[in-house]
């Protein structure tokens, strides 16, 4: 097919954990998935105009197989005409043959009549030259016995005169039909047989355009049939992208509702804090009072611990609050494999929590990084390793599992550290001494 929708199902299917797991601020991650709707909705319109102008192109093909279709019936009927016709000429050729046969036999009964005729004549001929020719008709005359007889005689002689004209009248007649029938037979079966020969090629050559028409027809059947695949396979990519749209604005809807409780745990936590602190005040505020009425020196401030980091959506969370100090890359010329976030001056403890749910491997204390927790994970086939360093406390021993937002130690100065922060670096694979496999972390996780 001519897209390609297999980059998108893997977008929609497991892509999600990706996209929690890559950092992305809320807002990020909601622009993100607005915009994989976009790019499906695009998509669907493509797949829906290309459908169309595939079932265009069926309609037009079967409509250009009907018309065939009407072409080869009638094609074929003009076949059983022109059979028909070839049948009909055949038997017009027999009957005609026939004829010719007749007219053979009724030949020779002329023949047989003009021979008789022939011998009747060389017979009078015969008789009269025996005679003396035309005195024998005078000696019939004056051999007359009385005038009456005479009149007899003159009538017969003239009779047999007419007779011997008429013989020779019909034998020239029989002779002049016998050449006709001969010719008009001979002119009819060569008319007939031509026909016959024209009627035959007509005959293949409407078979060789019913061949021709078939074939046509079987070529457009063929594209038919592959443009329907293609439709099929359309409507297939229309199921997929209908349901990655659907599981889009679930995921959309659901990170709208996560995004809601996280503000509303965070105005939670700042309102706890917030009383939390005036609490803190009115106690100490009660203390020095009772103090100066005592006549006791004034108590020193307690110190309330910070909340910890809210957990957000996705594979990974910040694991602690404050702002960066230091970020990943060269600094004083040497290479900071990870990410600073100081204390900045808050007083109390500052939580540190696992960035991603995984297992300890390493807690312990490092002369380098002080008090340091080593955290293997495993997303989406992929390992990853975080460490968080210059802790003021372990809160989680090795081979513990911890899950993501899980308190693991408080922020410190432990180790070789300039000043209260931690130090945390996100490796993509295992941690190894040379840091080859170290990220930026802000790549992954919003800080």
């Amino acid at each position: 097919m001519r897209r390609k929708i297999g980059t998108i199902a893997i977008a929609a299917v497991i892509g999600f954990s990706g996209f929690f797991g890559s950092g992305l601020s809320e807002k990020a991650f909601a622009n993100e998935m607005q915009q994989r709707l976009n790019e499906v909705k695009d998509q669907q319109s493509s797949n829906e105009s290309t459908r169309t102008e595939k079932q265009n192109e069926v309609n037009q093909l079967q409509a250009e197989q009907a018309e065939i279709r009407a072409e080869v019936e009638r094609l074929d009927k003009a076949v059983a005409e022109t059979k028909n016709k070839i049948s009909t000429k055949k038997v017009e050729i027999d009957t005609t043959r026939k004829e010719i046969e007749k007219l053979k036999e009724e030949i020779e009964v002329l023949k047989e009549r003009i021979a008789k005729r022939n011998e009747l004549l060389e017979d009078r001929a015969r008789s009269f030259q025996q005679g003396g020719g035309a005195v024998n008709y005078l000696d019939v005359l004056l051999g007359a016995q009385s005038f009456g007889d005479f009149l007899d005689r003159v009538g017969a002689v003239a009779t047999i005169v007419q007779a011997d004209r008429d013989i020779l009248q019909a034998h020239q007649k029989d002779m002049e039909d016998l050449e006709a029938k001969e010719l008009e037979m001979r002119e009819k079966l060569a008319s007939l047989e031509q026909q016959l020969v024209d009627l035959e090629k007509m005959e293949v050559e409407l078979k060789n355009q019913i061949a021709e028409k078939d074939k046509l027809l079987a070529e457009l059947k063929k594209k038919e049939q592959a443009t329907m695949h293609e439709i099929h396979e359309l409507e297939n990519e229309a199921e997929v992208l209908a349901s990655q749209e659907k599981a889009i604005r679930a995921e959309i809807k659901a990170a709208e509702e996560r995004a809601k409780r996280e503000a509303e745990e965070r105005a939670r936590q700042e309102a706890e804090r917030k009383r939390l602190e005036e609490q803190r005040k009115r106690e100490h505020e009660a203390a020095v009072a009772a103090a100066k009425e005592k006549g006791e020196p004034e108590p020193e401030p307690e110190h309330i611990s910070s909340p910890p980091p809210p957990v957000s959506s996705g594979s990974w969370t910040r694991p602690t609050t404050g702002s960066v100090t230091s970020g990943f890359g060269t600094r004083w010329g040497s290479q900071h494999y990870g990410i600073d976030v100081g204390k900045n001056g808050r007083s109390g403890n500052v939580p540190v929590v696992a960035a991603g749910s995984g297992t300890v491997f390493q807690a312990y204390y490092s002369s380098s990084y002080g008090n340091v927790v080593f955290i293997t994970h495993y997303i989406d086939g992929q390992t990853w390793t975080t460490v968080y360093a210059h802790l003021e406390s372990l809160g989680v021993s090795a081979g513990q599992s911890v899950s993501k937002g899980q308190f693991i130690g408080n922020m410190g100065n432990t180790g070789f550290s300039t000043g209260p922060h931690l130090h945390f670096e996100l490796h993509k694979g295992s941690w190894n001494g040379s840091k080859s496999n170290a990220v930026n972390p802000a790549s992954y996780i919003n800080f």
